[in-house]
């Protein structure tokens, strides 16, 4: 009986090679015993946490080590660990029902599902597993590279909101015309049903995902433990890795096949650049997106309501842009749990003399009550004939945030502005603000975005006056920047 042991934590697809390890490890005079204990998704480093015995992690993707934990493993805390073994993921329809040519992108299909229309994607669930995570991760990626963070924000949300989310081990197979699932490559082999689909290889980039070894620091130290770590290690990476992570549809660390040398002649071939690790901050949207209960948050929204509000949004969409900022108000109060708190104000030139901003719903938990406040008195936001005094409400709007503040949750204050500070006689400069930022009580710290319509705002200068809270200031240009921008902050935060 090998005495000699090294205790795995890994994702379920994982095991099948750890298995096919094991028997071989387990004999001569330095024999390694496997002890596998399986833990998925998001709470997998917790498992790793919460083991004293642990000696090393392999979960199913890179990422998954990015998301702040306790687990206590070698190297800085944003390393990713070694690449093991890769799965490409490929979109599979029903075998009479082929993606369009425009649809067969990561970006074509997301503009796809986000649309009105009738399709809908079929994903396993990002936070249980790899499976769902990098495909969700991948279309968020790909749509921030090509349109900025609102949009990837609001694309990914439409995306969930008539998607089907499958739970369990299965993979995402389509039931019907209308859905397109995406699978990993190894889940499509070992289902042996690959020939009952349509699979397409995304055109524009291939989604990847990433079994990473993750070694923990106390067996790292240990002699006899790290012994047995480096055995399982060079039988996972040496000369002889090749055939079990073959026999089990996984691909090398480097994504090259490995079954025959070739594709798997069931598939098409992945030619496109491969899509790096998703990052902390498109986990974050991800996760959030398809769990509600994880956007808890504390926000205070701040809309200016100066006359130029009232103007059309663009050229090509005839509302007025405070119409459009309602409708992001609305969508923040139906996207936040009930466990979220949320306020509401307005500003311009001496709104309630003296001063220039005006709360109207003070932040509170968001029940019933709460909303039905919060829906009235957006509602009854209007663009007035008052000027626009930007930096006294920055200031006031900060202030009020702090005496909201909520330990535990993210503390924020969003304010949508279409102008810069002007028509504001009364107004303290932007030094002055930013000496009345850096007083702020440093231990009640709220995160901070000011996002201007159409370019108005002085966006250096105002950065700079920010600073001293690390306030962010965005430009936005069009309405669905505006949703986007709400929708980013529900499920992501202000920092990007």
């Amino acid at each position: 009986m090998c005495t000699r042991q090294v205790h795995v934590i890994t994702a379920a697809s994982f095991v099948p090679v750890l298995n096919q390890l094991a028997g071989p490890l387990a004999s001569g005079p330095n024999c390694v015993a496997i002890k596998t204990t399986v833990a998925d998704g998001q709470g997998a480093a917790n498992v790793v946490a919460s083991s004293p015995i642990a000696d090393v992690w392999i979960p199913d993707d890179a990422s998954w080590r990015n998301l702040p934990n306790e687990a206590k493993l070698t190297g800085p805390n944003d390393s990713t660990g070694d690449v093991l073994a890769t799965s490409p993921l490929y979109f599979v329809t029903l075998k009479n029902a082929p993606l369009p040519a425009a649809d067969s992108s990561w970006v074509g299909l997301t503009d796809a599902l986000s649309q009105h229309g009738s399709t809908r994607l079929v994903v396993r669930d990002p936070t249980a597993s790899g499976d769902g995570l990098v495909p969700a991760g991948s279309m968020s990626a790909t749509v921030f590279a090509r349109s900025g963070a609102w949009q990837s924000a609001l694309e990914l949300m439409r995306t969930w909101q008539k998607a089907r989310t499958v739970t369990g081990s299965a993979p995402a197979f389509p039931q019907s015309s209308n859905e397109v699932g995406v699978v990993p490559e190894y889940a499509l082999l070992r289902s042996g049903q690959a020939d009952r689909y349509t699979i397409t290889a995304p055109t524009d980039a291939t989604g990847m995902m990433r079994f990473t070894w993750n070694p923990t620091s106390a067996a790292a130290a240990d002699a006899n433990r790290s012994a047995a770590l480096n055995a399982l290690h060079d039988a996972l990476t040496g000369p002889n890795s090749r055939a079990p992570l073959a026999v089990n549809d996984l691909r090398g660390p480097t994504g090259q096949p490995l079954a025959d040398g070739d594709e798997p002649a069931a598939l098409p071939l992945q030619h496109a650049r491969t899509l790096a690790t998703t990052s902390q901050h498109l986990m974050w949207h991800v996760l959030t997106t398809w769990h509600p209960e994880q956007r808890k948050a504390n926000i205070l929204v701040v809309v200016d309501v100066s006359g130029s509000m009232g103007n059309a949004a663009s050229s090509t969409d005839s509302r007025p842009l405070i119409t459009v900022v309602q409708q992001g108000v609305n969508q923040l109060s139906s996207l936040l749990p009930a466990t979220s708190y949320l306020g509401l104000s307005k500003f311009g030139y001496q709104l309630s003399p003296p001063n220039d901003y005006q709360m109207l719903v003070p932040t509170n938990r968001l029940d019933s009550g709460q909303l039905a406040k919060l829906s009235a008195a957006t509602a009854g936001l209007t663009a007035q004939n008052t000027g626009t005094a930007l930096y006294n409400t920055i200031l006031a709007a900060y202030h009020d945030q702090q005496a909201h503040f909520q330990d535990g949750l993210p503390n924020e204050v969003l304010i949508f502005t279409d102008g810069k500070n002007e028509d504001a006689p009364n107004s303290i400069s932007i030094d002055q603000l930013k000496a009345g930022l850096s007083a702020a009580d440093p231990k009640k710290r709220v995160q901070i975005g000011v996002f201007g319509y159409r370019n108005e705002l002085p966006l250096e200068q105002l950065t700079a006056a920010l600073s001293p809270v690390g306030g962010q200031v965005d430009g936005l240009h069009t309405a669905n920047d505006v949703l986007g921008a709400f929708v980013h902050a529900v499920s992501g935060g202000l920092i990007h």
